[in-house]
């Protein structure tokens, strides 16, 4: 911190000394002894005025050297300076470069200071040269001083340049001046301006120009600045840590799909939900077993393949109501399996595998338990054909299916829509949620098992608002990619506005996204996840209802599925793809952001993230420690600047990115962005 006496400025404090006792002649002495010996003591005569003047000069010395600090600079920001260091190749000194144009060469025959110096040799009078310093992180506002040693005999002037840069490394402000005619003897050249706001580096210059023909030397090179912002900040101020608590990270993917990673997020930056965008049609429901009410698809992965599940009529009342399937090698195209089960219309080439009120919801998932039984490697939720309520189900292979309780396994609850069920590998044990109603909307209830067959008491998940919505169904699954969170894409359905003039049936659907970490509590949009399109068919009620479940089609990109046209001739099933991990985003547009992340402590030896910039969009991270001060060697002026569209980017710091002796402490990241969106994070081994 620089130190300026609020009482003086430097001229008049400098007058005001002059008058003062006859020592004052020998103070620029004593004071450059101070300063080589901060330990010297004054040892004043024994007369008491002796001991004032000599407090008083103690006192005026020590006020001196805060000035001369605080108007100087702390530092000089030039590395090699004075040229010394040149053992790197491929450059005339260390932290030094040049371009093409005349000659520049480091001697050693006795510089200004030192034994080094560097020698233009000017022989064209069309030709220039700049030999520049290594850019360092800028202030903005500050106040930069730039000088040289500059020396020449001949007619030619070189200058000191201030050159001030923007992130993209575009030089955005300079100043310079030039020596004042030819001289044998050194002569300090300096310039001082005020870095421009949107300024990320400065550099120091020494320039030969075009027109000047002769030969000159340079030494000693000084840029030091006064005031100004922290470096890199972009006008932001710096976030102050919150009151979370610390993170068992781990390894984990996180996505930025709720609030529980960030700590405070400031400047442009927000949390951005995205939208699928719509694709192919990849099924038609226009078999005589499915119809205009087909619903409740199910996509579940085993291998190499997909089995799409879903509802479909294959005669009035409960004892019409099917479950068929059909598979795909890819999420894309899909074909009807010949199951062979159920006879339709007296065949049984057909894709139907249940049949029955159990056929109204059912919803099968692959068990990945490891104690799952071979006959169980299937298994499935729907209304139980032993009483009402949810039954269970097993199959070994997808097809062939069995209801495993001679009793319904879970009865609190409506059950009349989609309800699904899972094993959750992280914490070992299957997970429920169904429906029941609450507080005269469609909600949402779950509970937990060890065995599939016994269930806990049911209990109502809650949300982090108050609205009252129908959510008809519920899509909750542990996102592949992070296990830990559970991801829902529940059918919101609206059942007092209608579009379709004459409608006989009333109400709209889109879907949303909500997530949750323990799946009781969850964070859910208002803002439509899907949306409906501009046909007036996916406007009327019950469109728009997401399939649960969802496919990796492509490297980078995810499949989500939803229908269209329930009630209408014409009823399908629509693809739309999303980013992976591209649920929502940290963005920042238009202006750059910063977000502070809570006290984590992770596994891995380095920082992978998924981000996509525009062409002149970026991201910084600087690792702090809990407090938020950023850790050596890995401050946002020593983050690489992180652009493009990477699913599996790495952040280095001055080139290197291992993060290994950080492990297993508490630590946060500081995040920087602007025309950017980052979806996850992850420490990687």
């Amino acid at each position: 911190m620089n130190r300026i006496n609020p009482f003086f400025s430097r001229d008049s404090f400098q007058s005001w000394l002059d008058k003062q006792t006859s020592f004052a002649e020998s103070m620029e002495a004593k004071r450059a002894e101070m300063i080589e010996n901060p330990a010297i003591v004054c040892h004043p005569p024994c007369n008491s005025v002796s001991i004032m003047k000599n407090v008083f000069f103690c006192f005026a010395l020590l006020l001196l050297v805060s000035l001369s600090s605080g108007l100087a600079g702390e530092e000089n920001l030039v590395l090699n300076p004075s040229f010394e260091q040149a053992e790197a190749e491929g450059v005339p000194a260390e932290d030094w470069v040049t371009r093409d144009g005349i000659p520049v060469e480091r001697t050693s025959e006795g510089g200004h200071t030192g034994k080094a110096f560097m020698r233009f040799d000017d022989d064209s009078p069309k030709e220039g040269q700049f030999l520049e310093s290594r850019r360092v992180p800028a202030r903005p506002g500050g106040k930069y001083t730039a000088s040289a040693w500059l020396r020449s005999e001949d007619a030619c002037r070189p200058g000191v340049y201030l050159n001030f840069y923007d992130l993209n490394g575009v030089r955005i402000a300079h100043r310079y001046e030039r020596i004042n005619g030819s001289s044998k003897d050194w002569q300090r050249v300096e310039v001082v301006e005020n870095a421009p706001e949107n300024v990320w580096e400065v550099a120091l210059a020494i320039y030969s120009y075009s027109g000047d023909v002769g030969v000159f030397d340079a030494d000693d090179a000084d840029l030091r600045v006064e005031g100004g912002s922290e470096p890199g900040l972009g006008g932001l101020t710096r976030l102050k840590i919150g009151d979370k608590g610390v993170y068992p990270m781990g390894g984990r993917r996180e996505l930025f799909v709720d609030h529980f990673l960030i700590d405070s997020i400031g400047g442009a930056a927000e949390w951005r939900l995205h939208h699928p965008v719509p694709r192919e049609v990849v099924l038609k429901l226009d078999r005589p077993w499915e119809g205009q009410t087909s619903a409740y698809f199910a996509l579940v992965k085993d291998k190499e393949r997909y089995l799409l599940y879903y509802r479909g009529y294959a005669g009035p009342g409960s004892a019409g109501q099917v479950c068929c399937v059909a598979e795909s090698s890819d999420g894309i195209h899909f074909s009807r399996i010949e199951a062979g089960q159920f006879e339709f219309e007296g065949s049984k080439a057909n894709n139907i595998v249940w049949r029955g009120v159990g056929g109204h919801n059912f919803t099968p998932f692959l068990d990945p338990n490891p104690e799952a039984a071979a006959d169980e490697r299937f298994k499935a939720m729907g209304y139980s054909h032993q009483g009402k309520g949810l039954g269970v189900f097993g199959s070994p292979d997808g097809v062939r299916w069995h209801e495993l309780l001679d009793r319904p396994a879970i009865t609190d609850g409506a059950f009349d829509s989609q309800n699904v069920a899972f094993f959750d590998v992280e914490r070992g044990h299957y997970v429920d949620f169904h429906r029941k109603g609450r507080k005269g909307v469609r909600d949402i209830m779950t509970c937990t098992s060890k065995d599939f067959r016994n269930w806990t008491d049911p209990v109502f998940i809650e949300y982090g608002d108050e609205r009252l919505e129908h959510l008809y169904t519920n899509g909750i699954l542990p996102y592949p990619r992070a296990p830990h969170i559970y991801l829902g894409l529940p059918a919101r359905f609206v059942p007092t506005r209608t579009k379709m003039v004459d409608r006989k049936d009333p109400g709209v659907s889109d879907a949303v996204l909500m997530s949750s970490r323990d799946g009781k509590n969850f964070e859910r949009w208002s803002e439509a996840f899907i949306r409906p399109s501009t046909e007036i068919e996916v406007w009327t009620d019950r469109n728009n209802f997401p399939a649960w479940g969802m496919a990796q089609t492509a490297p980078g990109e995810l499949s989500i599925y939803w229908t269209e046209h329930y009630r209408h001739p014409g009823m399908r099933l629509r693809r739309g793809t999303l980013r992976t991990d591209g649920f929502v985003s940290l963005h920042a547009g238009g202006g750059p952001g910063e977000v502070l992340t809570r006290p984590m402590v992770f596994d891995g030896s380095s920082l992978e993230i998924n981000f996509a910039t525009d062409a002149v969009g970026w991201l910084r991270f600087e690792v702090c420690d809990e407090q938020g001060k950023a850790i050596k060697g890995l401050s946002f002026n020593e983050s690489k600047i992180m652009f493009g569209n990477q699913i599996e980017g790495r952040v280095t710091w001055n080139g290197k990115g291992d993060l290994a002796a950080l492990a297993g402490r508490p630590v946060r990241l500081r995040i920087r962005l602007e025309n950017a969106d980052l979806y996850s994070l992850r420490f990687v081994k």
